[in-house]
């Protein structure tokens, strides 16, 4: 879920900036209404996609994307009940209350329309049914309702011009749009593209409506219209209203001729969606792929354990038996424990990072050696293997006989490159491997400060050409970044 929240925020503002670049300031309204729709929903979609990686091979090629790790090393040892953890399950709260609080607004009004409705009294128009309204201001429309104040008078002068504006809103499909963009911001109320983006459709609604009233009168008769009739918003934010407070630019825009948008702006729109479809869609590893054995640090879905985590935690620890050893000598600390989960749930390569030794690291190691398997984390949709960290400490008590045991949460981690390499005659050679020792192959080797870099071949050998002065980085994704420091 965070991979996806990531990447469909980073699409979005990325769209809703090209947008502001591109075609604010335009007059062509419906293309300007279409962006603004097609780019919030290629920001929902696209992450879905689960399409090929484009991968690139040979000299100066990279075929993954490096990513900033935490290396083992960097683990701070401190007791387990002071280590700051992410509490996942206080965030899904704390998100399902505001959003809860969006829907519940949005519901309120669409009861509210409907209450209007029941209450009003119909009025025709030529072929219009109009519902009279008390104690509203203006006008307003939802999808094909026409409201009115009763005290607007259908024998005034701009009443024709009122209900053809308000008739645009119902005909163009304007209360679509604005339910489409409040449920997305019932969903992603963090996201600043949400909020721009139902203030600026709003915006153009209006616009596209003024232009449709303009067809029946002239310019200074509406501008005339717009200025005397009363300004104010019903609060109603599922309604499109003449009354909208935008009078200064609506009255700029209808007097400033609508101009053909440029080829070179919806060129240059059309390559940043490609470009951003292309980025985060194209990302899926093939199932053939030699990387599909990598280690994952950050996964969509995290491997969980029947009864959850904390069962996981508590079943460890009734297993683990403070070692006599330890006790007798006074030992007592912090052991922090390697192991990965497979693709199919089993534990694996279960390995002591830190330990205290005196049987500990052992006995914390046959526990989870034994524990039932899990199930496995997925990125994608796809199982993959996710290698994860865990403190356990042992605490002595008062008596110096008897002991504790407590296990604090596992963390994803990060596995380990290693690199051997050396120069010769103008060029870096070696091999990378991974953290058992095998050959790795489609490791980006890069030529710090340049853009040379080459990939290891199917054994994890490499060589690269480059002056002796220069480092080398060497990347995976799921590994921790090696650098190699050049003479």
């Amino acid at each position: 879920m965070i991979n996806y929240l990531i990447e469909l925020s980073v699409i979005h503002t990325v769209l809703i900036l090209g947008y502001g670049c591109f075609l604010r300031k335009e007059r062509q309204y419906a293309k300007m209404r279409f962006y603004l729709i097609a780019a919030t929903i290629l920001a929902l979609t696209i992450p879905f996609f689960k399409l090929p990686k484009l991968s690139f091979h040979g000299e100066g090629s990279i075929d993954t994307i490096p990513i900033e790790v935490i290396p083992i090393d960097d683990i701070a040892v401190s007791p387990a009940g002071d280590m700051s953890t992410w509490n996942y399950g206080l965030f899904i709260w704390i998100y399902g209350v505001i959003s809860a609080f969006f829907l519940f607004k949005f519901f309120g009004g669409v009861l509210y329309l409907f209450y209007l409705e029941h209450k009003s009294s119909y009025e025709k128009f030529n072929d219009l049914y109009v519902r009279k309204v008390s104690n509203i201001k203006g006008s307003f429309t939802f999808f094909n309702w026409i409201f009115l104040s009763d005290k607007i008078n259908k024998n005034r002068q701009d009443y024709g011009i009122i209900l053809r504006h308000e008739k645009a809103h119902a005909a163009l499909g304007h209360t679509y749009d604005l339910i489409f963009f409040e449920l997305f911001k019932v969903c992603f109320w963090w996201l600043p593209g949400t909020w721009y983006v139902n203030k600026e459709i709003r915006k153009i609604h209006e616009y596209q409506a003024d232009a449709y009233a303009l067809k029946s009168c002239n310019i200074d008769q509406y501008s005339s219209i717009l200025i005397s009739t009363t300004l104010k918003s019903n609060g109603l934010g599922l309604a499109s209203s003449f009354h909208d407070g935008l009078i200064l630019k609506r009255l700029i825009a209808m007097k400033q001729q609508a101009k053909d948008l440029s080829p070179w702006k919806l060129g240059a729109l059309s390559v940043l969606c490609a470009l951003l479809f292309i980025v985060f869609a194209c990302s899926e590893e093939q199932t053939d792929s030699p990387h599909t054995n990598q280690l994952f640090s950050l996964v969509e879905e995290l491997p969980e354990f029947e009864g959850g985590m904390d069962a996981f935690y508590q079943y460890v620890g009734k297993e683990i038996k403070y070692p006599l050893q330890a006790r007798q000598i006074g030992i007592g600390g912090h052991v922090f424990v390697r192991f990965v989960v497979e693709k199919d749930g089993s534990l694996s390569g279960v390995k002591s990072v830190k330990g205290i030794g005196a049987g500990c690291d052992r006995e914390v190691i046959r526990a989870i050696q034994n524990a039932p398997s899990f199930k496995p984390g997925k990125q994608r949709g796809k199982p993959v293997r996710v290698q994860m960290v865990m403190p356990v400490t042992f605490t002595l008590l008062e008596d110096k006989i008897n002991g504790r045991v407590v296990v604090a949460e596992a963390k994803i981690i990060d596995s380990q490159l290693k690199v051997e390499a050396n120069y010769n005659n103008g060029a870096w050679s070696g091999t990378v491997y991974d953290e058992e020792g095998e050959g790795l192959p489609g490791a980006n080797i890069m030529v710090a400060g340049t853009t040379t870099g080459t990939v290891s071949d199917r054994d994890g050998n490499f060589m690269v050409n480059a002056d002796e002065s220069r480092d080398l980085r060497v990347s995976f994704v799921g590994y921790e970044s090696v650098k190699i420091a050049g003479n």
